[in-house]
Formats: C-alpha cells, sequence, structure tokens
C-alpha cells in the first residue's frame, strides 16, 4: 500500500493491516487479470472503483475515488457563486501563501493597501472577498491554513507524526470562540469540523465525539464536511474501545460520500470482527437504507457468494447506487470460480493470462452452476425492482449468466428484453459482447456464412481493444485492460476452442496469434504465444492448410482480417512446417518445405550424428560441426535409401539413423533440429495428450527400433553390444517418472513413488542381456566405466 494511503487511512485514527480476504499468491501473477472474463467491471464512475473485484489484491485501487480538496473546493465556489470556479476556490484556500490572504483580510477590515501577485490578484474568489467584504470566511480560511499542519502530514515523511497537543488545545479554544460568532451555518460547519478533527489528533477522543455531535450533527448544511466530520467520530469511538459503533458510523459514512471512502472501507474493515455476526452490527442501524448501507460494506470486502446479501440489499433500499457494483463482483467471482474452469476443462484454445489453477473438481463445478443460476434470478429481480438506471445493467448480466450455464435460448430472451431498454453506452458495449460471444457459442458450425456475419462484431471488438492500447500504453501489470483482455480471451478461449472441436485446427492457430497479437507492440519477430501453439500443437495437414490460407490470393474479408492482426507471419509456417515433417520423419516433404525458406535457415553447431554414452545437450567443446534442418533432412533421408539399397552394410546405415532420431530427441545433442524450446524440468515422462511427435521426442520409441535393426543386422559382436546399450538408454526414457501432481501434491507418497521408481529405472531388463551376452566385449568395458546406472546394476546384481 502507498505511504500516502496508510497515511490516510492513519488520519482517521487506525492502523493498517493484513485484509481478511487477501490471498498468499506466487510471483508474476497480475491480479487484474488472472480468470477468463467478459464483463467490464466499470458501469460507471459512481466513486466505487477501489471496491471493483480481484481476490488477489486488498483493493482493486488504492487511491481515493474522489479527492477531498477537489469536493470541497467545489462547495466553495457554489457558495461563492459566479464566476468563481472550483479551481479558483482550490488555488485561493489550499494553494496561496498565508501572508497574501491575510493581506486580502487586512486590505478589507482596515484599508492597508492591496499588493498582491497576479495570481492572486487575478483569483476570481479573491475577487468575491474584496468585493463582498466576507471577513467570516476569510477568517475561517485563515483559522483552517492553522490548523492543518496539526493534522496532517507529509505523506512522503516515514516518521510518525509529531504532534504539539498544547498549541492543539489553544486551537480549539479559539475555534470553539469563532463558532459561537459565527453567523452563518455554512461556516459553523467548518469551524465544527476542525474542532472534531483538532480533538481527534490531539487523542481527546471523547471531546471529538462530544463536538461531532454538539456542532456538526444539528447542522443543516449539506456538505461533505458532514460524513468526514462523522468519519472522525468513528475513529475516536474505535480508540474508546467501542467498536461496533465506530462500525456504525464508518458505514454510514462510507455510504454519504464518496470522500475518505477507502480510508472509511478500511477502518470499516478494523472495526468489524469476524467472530461476530453480522446482524449484531446490523442491529445499530435505525432503518432499512443503513442496513442495506452496511450490508454493502460487508458485502464490498468478501470474496464469498454475497447473492443472498445483494438480494437483501435489493428488498431494503431498490435504489442504492451500490447495487450496481455488487452485481458486478459477483458476475466476476463466477467468472473466476465457475466460468474459466468450465472452459479450461474444453480441450482447444490456450489460456494466455496467468493463472495458478490446479484444476476444479466437478462438485465445485455443480455448485458454481447453482450459484450462477441464483445470481441469474436475483439480477432478474433487480433489472424489475432496481432503480431504473440500473435495470438495463441487471438484465444484461442475467443474460451472461444465463451464457455461462449454456441456457442460449434464456440469453436471448433476456438480451432482447434489455435491448427493450435505455441502454447507457457502456451498457451497450458490455450487450454487444454477450451477444457475439452468444453467436459464437450457439452457431452449429463457425463456416464461411458465419464468419461473415459475425465479421462486423469482431472487428468492433478489436477496434475497442486497439482504442483501449493507444490510450493506455504499454499498459499490462496494475492495470486493468478490459477490453484487450475481452478481445483476447474471445478468440483464444471461444473461438480457438470452437475451431478445435470442428477439426480445423489451422484456424485455431490463428485465433491463437490473434489473441497475441493484441498485447504485442508491432513486433512479432521476437516470442509469441501464437507461433508457440503452433509449433506445439500442429501437424501435418493443418499445416498445409495453413500455408494455404496465408498465402492464398482470394480470401475472405474474414480471413485477411485475421491474418492482418495476428502473430504467425508466413516464413515461421514454412519453417515449421519442414519442421513438422522432419518430425514426422517424411523427409522429402520435409526438403520441399526448406527448400522453399531459401537461405534464411539458421544453422545450428552442432553433429545431429555424434555418438555418446552419456546425454549432453548443450555444445561440446572444440571444432563444432554446423548443419541445418535441410541438410539434416537430405542426410536422414539418403541413409534411408542406402540401408534399403546395401543389405551388407545395412546395420550401419540403421545405426547413424537412429543416432540422428535419438539426438534429436529431448535427451539429444542436436534437440534444436525438430524443437524451438527445451525446458530442463521436462523428461522421463510424457506430457497429457501428447502427439505423436511428442510421444517419440520424449519416448525415443523409433530410435529403440533402429538400434534394435541395426543389431539384427549386425555380425560384429562389440558393434551389438553398442546397439543394446543405446536400446537400453531408449528404453530407460520410456519407464514413466512419478510427477508430484499425480499425487495431489503429497510428498510422502511421492518420494516414495520416486523410490521405487529410480530402482526399477537402475534394473533396465536390457542391462541384464547386455552384461550376460556382451560381459567380454571392449565396448562393455568402456560403458561400465562410463554409465553410472550400469555399474550400479551389475554391482546390485553379482
Amino acid at each position: 500500500m502507498k505511504w500516502k494511503i496508510f497515511l490516510t487511512v492513519f488520519i482517521s485514527g487506525l492502523l493498517c493491516g493484513l485484509p481478511q480476504n487477501i490471498i498468499s499468491c506466487g510471483p508474476g501473477i497480475d491480479p487484474y487479470d488472472y480468470y477468463t472474463s467478459f464483463f467490464k467491471q466499470q458501469p460507471s464512475t459512481d466513486g466505487y472503483r477501489p471496491f471493483y473485484y480481484s481476490n488477489y489484491v486488498f483493493l482493486y485501487d488504492e487511491a481515493e475515488p474522489v479527492s477531498t480538496e477537489d469536493e470541497l473546493a467545489k462547495e466553495w465556489a457554489a457558495y461563492c457563486g459566479a464566476p468563481v470556479t472550483a479551481a479558483d476556490a482550490k488555488l485561493f484556500v489550499t494553494g496561496f501563501d498565508v501572508k497574501q490572504l491575510k493581506n486580502v483580510y487586512y486590505h478589507i477590515e482596515k484599508k492597508q493597501p492591496l499588493t498582491l501577485p497576479d495570481s492572486v490578484n487575478n483569483n476570481r474568489m479573491a475577487g468575491y472577498f474584496i468585493r463582498q467584504k466576507d471577513l467570516e470566511g476569510l477568517g475561517y480560511i485563515l483559522y483552517a491554513r492553522q490548523v492543518q499542519p496539526y493534522v496532517t502530514g507529509d505523506y512522503n515523511n516515514w516518521e510518525v507524526l509529531q504532534r504539539d497537543t498544547a498549541k492543539m488545545s489553544r486551537l480549539i479554544k479559539n475555534g470553539q470562540q469563532l463558532y459561537n460568532v459565527a453567523k452563518l451555518d455554512f461556516y459553523k460547519l467548518k469551524y465544527a469540523y476542525q474542532l472534531v478533527r483538532l480533538a481527534h489528533y490531539s487523542q481527546q477522543y471523547a471531546a471529538a465525539v462530544n463536538f461531532y455531535d454538539a456542532f456538526v450533527s444539528p447542522n443543516p448544511t449539506k456538505s461533505v464536511l458532514q460524513p468526514l466530520a462523522m468519519s472522525l467520530k468513528a475513529g475516536a469511538m474505535f480508540r474508546l474501545g467501542q467498536h461496533r459503533q465506530a462500525a456504525y458510523y464508518f458505514s454510514k459514512a462510507f455510504s454519504a460520500a464518496a470522500v475518505k471512502r477507502v480510508s472509511n472501507y478500511t477502518s470499516f474493515k478494523w472495526c468489524v470482527s469476524s467472530q461476530v455476526a453480522r446482524d449484531e452490527y446490523l442491529a445499530l442501524c435505525k432503518d432499512d437504507t443503513e442496513r442495506a448501507d452496511m450490508l454493502a460494506l460487508f458485502s464490498l470486502s468478501s470474496p464469498f457468494d454475497e447473492t443472498n446479501t445483494f438480494t437483501k440489499i435489493l428488498a431494503m433500499h431498490p435504489n442504492a447506487a451500490v447495487l450496481d457494483v455488487l452485481a458486478v463482483r459477483e458476475i466476476n467471482k463466477l467468472e473466476e470460480a465457475y466460468y474459466t474452469p468450465l472452459l479450461n476443462k474444453q480441450a482447444g484454445g490456450r489460456t494466455l493470462y496467468y493463472m495458478w489453477e490446479n484444476g476444479v473438481a466437478d462438485s465445485a463445478l455443480n455448485a458454481g452452476k447453482i450459484r450462477t443460476h441464483q445470481l441469474q434470478q436475483a439480477l432478474q429481480q433487480a433489472a424489475v425492482h432496481g432503480r431504473d438506471a440500473s435495470k438495463a445493467l441487471f438484465e444484461t448480466g442475467a443474460a451472461y449468466c444465463a451464457l455461462m450455464l449454456k441456457e442460449y435460448k434464456q440469453c436471448h430472451s433476456l438480451l432482447n428484453s434489455a435491448a427493450q431498454k435505455s441502454l447507457p453506452p457502456e451498457i451497450k458495449e458490455q450487450w454487444m459482447l454477450i451477444n457475439l460471444l452468444l453467436s459464437i457459442n450457439e452457431t452449429e458450425k463457425l463456416d464461411a456464412g458465419f464468419e461473415k456475419q459475425v465479421l462486423p462484431s469482431l472487428q468492433w471488438l478489436h477496434q475497442k481493444a486497439m482504442q483501449e492500447k493507444k490510450s493506455s500504453p504499454g499498459s499490462w501489470y496494475n492495470t486493468a485492460a478490459q477490453w484487450q483482455q475481452f478481445y483476447r480471451n474471445l478468440v483464444s478461449e471461444v473461438l480457438a476452442k470452437r475451431y478445435h472441436q470442428q477439426g480445423d485446427t489451422h484456424k485455431e492457430v490463428l485465433a491463437i496469434g490473434a489473441a497475441d497479437a493484441i498485447f504485442v507492440a508491432n513486433d512479432y519477430e521476437g516470442y509469441s504465444n501464437g507461433v508457440d501453439f503452433m509449433r506445439n500443437n500442429l501437424q501435418g495437414e493443418g499445416v498445409n492448410k495453413l500455408y494455404s490460407l496465408m498465402s492464398a490470393k482470394d480470401n475472405s474479408a474474414y480471413d485477411k482480417f485475421l491474418l492482418a492482426n495476428n502473430s504467425i507471419h508466413l516464413k515461421q509456417v514454412i519453417d515449421f512446417a519442414g519442421t513438422a515433417y522432419l518430425r514426422d520423419r517424411n523427409y522429402a516433404e520435409a526438403i520441399k518445405w526448406f527448400a522453399k525458406a531459401g537461405n534464411t535457415q539458421t544453422p545450428i553447431h552442432k553433429n545431429p550424428f555424434i555418438e555418446l554414452l552419456y546425454d549432453q545437450e548443450g555444445q561440446l567443446p572444440g571444432k563444432p560441426i554446423s548443419t541445418t534442418k535441410l541438410a539434416f533432412a537430405k542426410e536422414m533421408q539418403r541413409l534411408e535409401w542406402q540401408a534399403g539399397k546395401d543389405a551388407a552394410n545395412a546395420s550401419a546405415y540403421y545405426y547413424k539413423i537412429a543416432l540422428g532420431l535419438y539426438n534429436t530427441s529431448y535427451y539429444g545433442y542436436a534437440w534444436e533440429l525438430v524443437q524451438y524450446y527445451r525446458s530442463g524440468s521436462d523428461g522421463y515422462y510424457l506430457p497429457d495428450s501428447s502427439n505423436t511427435f511428442k510421444k517419440e521426442y520424449y519416448g525415443c520409441y523409433t530410435a529403440y527400433e533402429y538400434f534394435k535393426k541395426a543389431m539384427d543386422a549386425a555380425a560384429d559382436v562389440n558393434f551389438k553390444a553398442k546397439c543394446l546399450f543405446m536400446m537400453a538408454k531408449c528404453g530407460q526414457k520410456q519407464l514413466r517418472r512419478p510427477q508430484y501432481d499425480d499425487f495431489n501434491y503429497n510428498w510422502d507418497n511421492y518420494e516414495a513413488a520416486e523410490k521405487k521408481y529410480f530402482i526399477a529405472f537402475r534394473n533396465n531388463p536390457l542391462f541384464a542381456n547386455l552384461v550376460k551376452e556382451y560381459k567380454h566385449t571392449p565396448f562393455f568395458k568402456e560403458a561400465y566405466n562410463s554409465c553410472s546406472y550400469l555399474k550400479d546394476f551389475v554391482q546390485a546384481n553379482k
């Protein structure tokens, strides 16, 4: 929390502490973008922005929604009348030197010459005081400037403010005298507020409460000073040990005005105890409106389901403006708890935001479904009984709930009903987004006809995202770039999944690339989620379709839009197409594709046919042998042709092919020929949903077969020993290593499984054959002295 905000809370007489709803999270998470969302958190500029939903931060925005100085300046401008503006008032009251204000005062009172700089002389509020000779107002401003240093401090100062309580007591006495002689309630309220402040910050808490009750409460003047003084009274009551009463007054102050709303919220949180039922605090409220306001404050600080609370507030105070933000908070909670895991269970697409998620049980999804239905009903009630300005928001929210529940007919009905109401611009845009989601979800097939129909809506959403990007350049962490997120989520998690379901994997890849591009600053040559997704998920036929689409001259307007706003380029597709065929061992096709790339291939400085008894991924010392994917494909093609034609030397050809296959596996020396990135934490197990390539890349199955072919075709015993050893190496990779999440993150069970795995790993059955049949060969002795696993096996079986 920024020190300025801490100081604001401290001024209310309280300390900052850990919020009850904060969640401990790992590094790097974006608290504004960690679940799939399509519902905007800012339905209006209503002073509730700090309390929008995020379960990873105490406050969505730490800044106060409005400036106290600005609000008071407006009141001064209204009091002085035209042509005085709020800017004039703010500058005159808080910006000018006290000596200059005294100069104006003595000019009016004692006819002293007026010598002012142009900045003061041209200020229209200064002109008001000179014309009206309002000494009462000027006297108050001078008194307030005296008080100010004792009740505030420099927020850049990390030292606790030292207050001179003796001087503060003299100022209180002076303020009481000025209050008594003040003629207007407008000024009496201002003096009363200063008295409450001085008493509060000089730790005269009982006096602060008495000043409020005697001087502030009965004053009929409508001003932000009323809730500000009430907050001070609440803070004083907290210091006096009257925590529940303090919570009541902080609740009233919070609801009365947007000023100090963050401070009142935090202070309320400190006053209430999780061990005390809400009803005990609500019992202090005088009527349903006060009870609704307090329930709203409880709900704003809750990460749990508050649909029932929303319904209670609606019944007590249907015109409450806070119902808007409470409704959106509940929608966002369901997006996090229900809709996001529901989408994650669907195959295809890609989640491009950071999410800490271990999977959600079906029971939790069923509970989320019930909650979503309950919220839909509550929002439909609010659309009937709530305030007119919010009815469209509530009904649009209900339509979104129906969409999450896949009740598309109901979603249509609610959207049509909402459209009959007067839709404010921001709700109209939300309506359009939900309608776009509905169109994509309910259509049976995303064919050319549908793509033509949906294109204008997709272009509109992209334009909204790009406008937001230009207005907030570099926005990512600590900024809610919601339209960018909505566009990304729609194309990567809705559109892409639909393409995946109907087998159009090339369109799925383009959707991922389109989602990625919205956050990339026109630099598609660097890392791209879209390109990465293509390389890890697309195979032969899909690559051909993608290339054909990207190289076509007569694409549809929809395809042109998708291609123009994408992070995937044609040359990347060409390189990957060749690589995909290289993975499939279709060397003829790989050569054709690599030939299209011309001389743009990046060489790797490793020998893909090197013979290593121990796995080595990093480049070995010495002069490297350089190769390219094209050269490797040509050599592998030649070896296969020679093995079929030259039976006498077939074993040597098979062995070299096997080396090429093993060295382009995860464990191999030249893995870069078939993969673009290698994680040091993979290996010794097949990832879930592995395709044919990944099974080979992690399991070395075909390499094993070619080493076996080489052994079977060979006559030399020493060479056979070498082939069998390499088969044993491949076999070790096919023994699945336990993963921590296999045991629901139970360390003891995981550790026990690891021990069993390593026993099986060392007891490779092919080692037994190697010892039995080839123990006396030169190669065996070399392998025994190089491979610790072989040595462990031999010693354990003596």
